[in-house]
């Protein structure tokens, strides 16, 4: 049922996004029997405002209202993604490269340390490299990141 509910909020985000000249970044769905929670990260080159957030939020809000999706009620929230976005997708690494992340890996990574913070490379191939200011380079792909995050340098 969830597959269902993600296939019909993307339809139903595509055209909204497209007129407003913006990206899906990353979206969130928790259903609950009685209120549902709809999380969507919204991005574009050189940044959304909340102008951006609130056109958004209203077309999808009388979209969802009509169409109704979500058993019981929803809360939507529309937002940027922020300064320290999570780096939920191998595209947000590859977008990311040459920004400051903090990175936790899976237990059983043997790459480097479990959690290290460095400047994001990305050499291709499904390949990746944090950089910390000292110490040595930490290789992984995307599948042995546990989470992280954009971050500011120290």
């Amino acid at each position: 049922m969830n597959e269902d509910i993600n296939g019909k909020l993307m339809q139903m985000l595509a055209p909204v996004l497209e007129q407003e000249g913006l990206t899906l970044y990353d979206m969130e769905v928790t259903v609950r029997p009685r209120n549902s929670l709809l999380r969507v990260y919204i991005d574009r080159p050189g940044g959304v405002n909340v102008t951006h957030c609130e056109s958004v939020s209203h077309t999808l809000s009388a979209m969802l209202d009509v169409d109704d999706p979500f058993p019981g009620s929803y809360t939507l929230e529309v937002s940027s993604p922020g300064l320290t976005r999570r780096l939920t997708k191998e595209e947000h690494f590859v977008k990311s490269a040459g920004s400051w992340a903090k990175v936790a890996f899976k237990k059983g990574f043997t790459g480097g340390p479990l959690e290290t913070a460095g400047l994001i490379e990305s050499p291709g191939g499904g390949k990746f490299r944090l950089v910390p200011e000292k110490g040595a380079a930490v290789e992984f792909e995307f599948k042995d990141v546990s989470r992280a995050k954009l971050d500011l340098k120290p």
